[in-house]
């Protein structure tokens, strides 16, 4: 019975990875199709180490995160912040630990003029 119930429970386990594996990789295709991650690995116009420099302002679980870098702002000057506005209701982000909410006001934590807006 025991050996029944750990069988069951690690079937479910891999059908979970699976949708979620599934679900990411349809959000990463439909994403690509409307422009907002290249064939060139960038996403908005941020590679993927440019993106990960900005990743510390932006996670999740910390009352208060670190302000962006000097760096990651200087990344995000190049960025399509229009483009992130699709992302606003993404619901793999938090999966991810990205709080969407300070992602989408990082622009303006850079500089204030900047923002997204995402209607």
């Amino acid at each position: 019975m025991e050996g029944s119930r750990i069988q069951s429970s690690s079937k479910l386990l891999l059908i979970i990875l699976a949708l979620v594996v599934v679900v990411g990789a349809s959000a990463i295709s439909a994403a690509k199709a409307k422009g907002n991650g290249g064939g060139d690995g960038t996403t908005c116009g941020m590679g993927t180490n440019e993106l990960m420099e900005c990743k510390p302002a932006v996670e999740a679980g910390s009352a208060e995160p670190p302000k962006p870098t000097a760096l990651c702002c200087s990344y995000l000057k190049h960025a399509n912040l229009t483009c992130f506005c699709t992302f606003k209701n993404n619901n793999l982000l938090p999966l991810i630990g990205i709080n969407v909410t300070r992602a989408m006001e990082l622009p303006s934590k850079c500089d204030p003029t900047q923002t997204a807006n995402c209607a």
